[in-house]
C-alpha cells in the first residue's frame, strides 16, 4: 500500500502525514521485536499425513511489468526496544458480541458477512476432568453418510465449525464423534447454536507431528519496516517453534503480494523444510508500490489456501500481515479463500498493521472466527507514531507486541491457552477473563 492513501479512523484526511506514520509505527514494530523469542499454536485437522515438499523456486502471479518509485521512509531516531503494544480478540469465545458487531459493521460498510448459520461451539472434557485437546473429532448432520467437518479438538479442547460456511447449511443439531486411543468412539448428538460440553471416557493430548507455518505479507511501500522486522525475527519465531513442539517436522511459506499495477501482483514461494532458504526468501523482498488503499489481498489468501498443506496430526497456522483491505470487490474472494482455509483446517491469524482501518478489521476477524484463529491489532499505550484506531471489542488486555505473539504461538501448539501474567498487563478494557468479555 502507497503510504499516502492510508486512511485511519481518528485523524482528519487533510492533516494525515502517512509517510511518517508508516516509518515511525512500523519501526518501532521491528526495534520492539527485535531480540524476541516466539512460541507456538494447534489447530483442528484432517486424515492421513502428506510428505514434506520443498518448492525449488518462487512461484509467480500475475507478473505487471511497470514499478512505481520508492516510497520515501523516515526512521525513528534511537528507538526503544519492547515499547509497541497490543491487543487480540479470540471471537470464537465471544460470539454472540460478534455477530453483533458482524451485522452493523457489514451494512455500514457494505461488506459481505460469513453466514455464521448452525454453529458448533463444544469443549471436549477428559476422563480426568480437564479440557481434552488433540482429540479427532468429525461433525455430521443427523443421518447423513458423510461429515462436514474432521478436525482436532483445539486450546482448551475447544471444537468450532461453522455448518453454513463449509457449505452443510444450519442445522439445528449435529453429532459429534470424538475418538481416542483403542479405537474408542465418543457418539454425541449435540445442539448448535449455543456453546456445550461433552465429558469424554479418555483423555486428551496435543503433540503436532508436523508443523506448517506459513506468513502472507503485504509488501508494498508502507509495510517495509514490518518486512524487515519479519526477516530479523524469523530464526527467533522458528526456535520458540521447536520448543513448544519438540519433535515436530516444521515447514515454511511465503506468499508476498501488492496490486495490480506493480512489479508483480502476487508472488508464491511454496513450502520449504530449509531455515536457511526461507530466510533466503525474505531478504529477496523489498516494500514498494501500492497506488491506492485496498490490495490484492484476496489473491494473496486464495494462492496461500492453494499450497500443499499436509493432513494429519499436526498444525497448520498462517499468519496475514497487513494494514490494508482487500479491494471492495475482491472482499467475497477473501471470504471464499477463508471458507477454504477453514475446510483444510488452517488456522488464519491477522495482524492488523500501522494505521489498519475498519474494513480491515472486518475482514480479519471474519476469516480469523471461522479458522479458529485471533485477530491481532497493534494499540496506541505505547505512545509511539500517531493514532491506532480503537476496534470494535468489548474487553481485550494489552500488552507488548512481542509477548503477544508468544503467547498466541505457545497456545496453539500446547493446546492450552496462555495468559498474561503480571505486569505484562499494561491497560484492560472491559471485564475480560481468559478471553472471555464478562457482562
Amino acid at each position: 500500500m502507497t503510504p499516502f492513501f492510508r486512511v485511519t479512523r481518528h485523524i482528519p484526511l487533510h492533516s494525515r502525514r502517512i509517510v511518517l506514520l508508516a516509518a515511525l509505527i512500523s519501526f518501532a514494530f521491528a526495534a520492539a521485536c527485535s531480540d524476541g523469542n516466539m512460541a507456538g499454536s494447534p489447530a483442528p485437522v484432517s486424515a492421513d499425513m502428506g510428505a514434506a515438499l520443498e518448492a525449488p523456486a518462487p512461484v509467480e502471479e500475475a507478473m505487471i511489468v511497470a514499478e512505481p518509485a520508492p516510497a520515501p521512509s523516515g526512521r525513528w531516531q534511537n528507538p526503544r526496544r519492547g515499547v509497541v503494544t497490543a491487543g487480540d480478540v479470540d471471537d470464537a469465545l465471544n460470539l454472540a458480541a460478534f455477530k453483533s458487531y458482524q451485522t452493523r459493521a457489514a451494512r455500514d460498510l457494505r461488506l459481505p458477512r460469513v453466514n455464521l448459520g448452525g454453529a458448533v461451539r463444544v469443549q471436549l472434557i477428559g476422563a480426568d476432568g480437564r479440557p481434552a485437546s488433540g482429540v479427532p473429532v468429525t461433525l455430521r448432520k443427523p443421518g447423513a453418510d458423510a461429515p462436514f467437518y474432521q478436525g482436532y479438538s483445539g486450546v482448551d479442547g475447544w471444537v468450532t465449525a461453522f455448518p453454513a460456511a463449509l457449505g452443510a447449511g444450519a442445522p439445528k443439531r449435529v453429532q459429534m464423534r470424538a475418538f481416542g486411543k483403542g479405537q474408542q468412539i465418543h457418539d454425541h448428538s449435540l445442539p448448535t447454536g449455543t456453546p456445550n460440553r461433552s465429558g469424554l471416557p479418555f483423555n486428551g493430548t496435543w503433540q503436532p507431528d508436523f508443523l506448517d507455518l506459513v506468513f502472507v505479507f503485504d509488501t508494498t511501500g508502507s509495510m517495509g519496516d514490518e518486512l524487515s522486522w519479519l526477516t530479523k525475527e524469523f530464526g527467533g519465531i522458528v526456535q520458540a517453534a521447536r520448543r513448544s513442539a519438540p519433535g515436530a517436522n516444521i515447514r515454511f511459506g511465503l506468499v508476498a503480494y501488492r496490486d495490480k499495477g506493480d512489479a508483480y501482483v502476487v508472488k508464491n514461494f511454496g513450502f520449504t523444510n530449509r531455515q536457511g532458504q526461507m530466510q533466503g526468501w525474505l531478504r529477496s523482498l523489498d516494500a514498494n508500490g501500492g497506488g491506492d488503499y485496498p490490495e490484492a489481498a484476496a489473491a494473496a489468501l486464495q494462492s496461500a489456501v492453494g499450497l500443499n498443506w499436509r493432513r494429519g496430526k499436526g498444525e497448520r497456522i498462517l499468519f496475514h500481515i497487513a494494514d490494508a483491505p482487500p479491494h471492495k470487490s475482491e472482499s467475497r474472494a477473501y471470504q471464499d479463500a477463508a471458507r477454504g482455509a477453514a475446510k483444510k483446517n488452517i488456522q488464519i491469524f491477522g495482524l492488523g498493521a500501522s494505521g489498519v482501518a475498519e474494513e480491515s478489521e472486518f475482514v480479519m476477524r471474519q476469516a480469523a472466527l471461522i479458522t479458529a484463529g485471533r485477530y491481532l491489532f497493534l494499540t496506541d499505550d505505547s505512545g509511539v507514531g500517531l493514532a491506532h484506531a480503537e476496534p470494535s471489542i468489548a474487553c481485550y488486555r494489552v500488552t507488548r507486541l512481542k509477548s503477544l505473539l508468544v503467547r498466541v504461538l505457545q497456545s496453539e501448539l500446547s493446546g492450552v491457552r496462555k495468559e498474561a501474567s503480571g505486569g505484562e498487563v499494561l491497560r484492560e478494557v472491559g471485564t475480560y477473563r481468559r478471553g472471555v468479555c464478562l457482562q
